[in-house]
């Protein structure tokens, strides 16, 4: 990415964690944070700058729509890092949403008991049921409460869906690994059965 100063311009698109910028160039605002000098996005989307404020945000890959917190939703793990995971919502209040929201799970919203990291969480692929904690862009989710958190997983390791072994542990079918998930207490339950990808589209 050119990081190269550019006045009210689009960049390319960006993910969450993507570095867009220094604090020498650009103020942040909510769609973004500062960490040791450098600016981060936290959402996916375009990078838009107003060179004359000397402002920096993310503009959403996709606008808001009717959204407010406390909404329950489904939504997929498109992208994760260490602290953070980028959640595209296709489903609000049990109504289907015709282009999805991008959303942002951070670690301390994924469960109640200390976690490493989002990698003992969720991984890309896996459908979760959540709760909006912030309906302003960026959009929060929370997988803190009662039926949240992971309903399908699919193995890191074959692509095959995961099984229920006991309270956030699943094991594959096929090659018999376990992986740690924060699993909800609808795990495996048809609440999304159509959308369920081939095994080849999940590798």
């Amino acid at each position: 990415m050119n990081n190269n100063k550019k006045s009210d311009a689009d960049y390319d698109w960006v993910l969450p964690g993507d570095k867009i910028a220094v604090i020498e160039e650009f103020l942040p605002d909510e769609t973004c944070y500062e960490q040791d000098g450098s600016i981060y996005s936290r959402i996916v989307g375009r990078v838009m700058t107003d060179s004359k404020k000397h402002k920096i945000s993310v503009v959403p890959k996709h606008p808001l729509r009717s959204i407010k917190s406390g909404d329950i939703g489904l939504g997929r793990v498109e992208y994760m890092k260490k602290q953070i995971a980028s959640v595209d919502i296709y489903h609000l209040n049990k109504k289907n949403i015709s282009i999805p929201i991008s959303a942002v799970l951070h670690i301390s919203e994924a469960s109640r008991r200390f976690v490493k990291n989002m990698y003992e969480v969720t991984r890309p692929g896996d459908w979760l049921r959540f709760r909006i904690i912030r309906a302003m862009k960026p959009v929060y989710i929370s997988l803190i409460g009662d039926g949240l958190g992971v309903i399908i997983s699919y193995c890191i390791q074959c692509g095959y869906e995961l099984e229920y072994k006991r309270r956030n542990l699943l094991e594959c079918p096929n090659c018999e690994t376990t992986q740690s998930r924060i699993t909800s207490k609808y795990f495996g339950k048809p609440l999304i059965r159509n959308l369920r990808p081939s095994r080849n589209e999940t590798r």
